[in-house]
């Protein structure tokens, strides 16, 4: 189920919609101090809706045992959120109008029809049957998978000396071997986008994993690596000059925000000191104000 947190009044309801029905579970007046219980009073409110739907204490038993583990994701699916953007309005109102009961606001938010991804229309009425125990399917526990520890090793070795090869290319006027050492760089980086992309499906949302895999083929792959520059230079932290190159803001501080959660991914895998990750996270971002900067002097003169 995805979820929503709405204010009034300076009290919290946080909301969460089923991926399919109509079904949704609605509690008030969450705060930090209440906070920890949210996951009891989830399923206590659920139970009562199954209840009022008819369903049997057997049929809730095994929505619970199918069901994923209680999380709260940072990201929700498109669908979920065009759910969430119906019912939003719907609990403002209900709430204005002191509906402060979890059961009743649960019920009277459940009863809103909604539309599938297939256009289909879903009413309240058609829940029992999509909830039905033989529509359930068992899902094991997600175990985020390991990221092999020595490969990655010796992957980052091979970077560390492919990145002294490379300056001596870079002095030479050898085109065959500048091509070649930008080809080994190419290589290596696939080797740890691959492990950071195993990484992040572990922790993000397939749009947000997709995003961060274009991000980092586009800018180790593409422009750095053709520069025969490595994520172990300095000048992989000099994002901004994207923009110089006829690349977007919008792209610059895309790029700015991948390349910190990569680098956050090698200091978790000690591939890198914290320090050092202190120190390119803050270049990222000087680099990113400075053509920020330079943007505001250039309006600044024609205005």
């Amino acid at each position: 189920m995805a979820g929503d947190l709405c204010d009034l009044s300076a009290k919290k309801t946080v909301v969460l919609t089923h991926d399919e029905s109509t079904l949704v579970v609605a509690l008030v007046d969450i705060n930090a101090k209440n906070r920890q219980t949210m996951e009891t009073r989830f399923w206590d409110q659920l139970r009562l809706l199954y209840h009022d739907l008819g369903l049997s204490t057997a049929d809730f038993q095994a929505y619970q045992r199918v069901s994923k583990l209680w999380q709260i994701n940072q990201t929700v699916s498109r669908q979920q959120v065009g759910r969430l953007n119906l019912i939003t309005p719907a609990v403002k109102a209900f709430l204005a109008e002191r509906l402060m009961d979890d059961h009743k606001l649960s019920r009277k938010l459940s009863h809103i029809m909604r539309k599938t991804v297939t256009g289909d229309t879903v009413f309240w009425e058609d829940t029992p049957a999509m909830l039905a125990t033989d529509q359930l399917v068992w899902h094991p526990a997600e175990i985020p998978a390991l990221t092999d520890q020595s490969a990655l090793q010796q992957t980052w070795v091979t970077l560390q000396k492919t990145a002294k090869v490379a300056t001596a290319a870079l002095e030479s006027e050898d085109n065959r071997q500048f091509e070649k050492v930008a080809h080994q760089i190419q290589r290596v980086n696939r080797e740890l986008i691959a492990a950071f992309i195993q990484f992040a499906q572990t922790k993000y949302a397939a749009k947000t994993v997709k995003s961060y895999q274009q991000a980092l083929d586009f800018y180790l792959n593409e422009y750095l690596a053709n520069r025969l520059v490595t994520v172990l230079d300095d000048d992989a932290a000099e994002v901004g000059d994207l923009y110089l190159h006829g690349g977007s803001l919008t792209e610059c501080k895309r790029v700015q925000r991948t390349m910190k959660k990569f680098y956050q991914f090698l200091v978790q895998q000690q591939l890198m000191t914290k320090s050092a990750y202190q120190t390119i996270r803050s270049n990222l971002d000087e680099s990113v104000e400075l053509v920020l900067f330079e943007l505001d002097e250039y309006d600044d003169f024609y205005d």
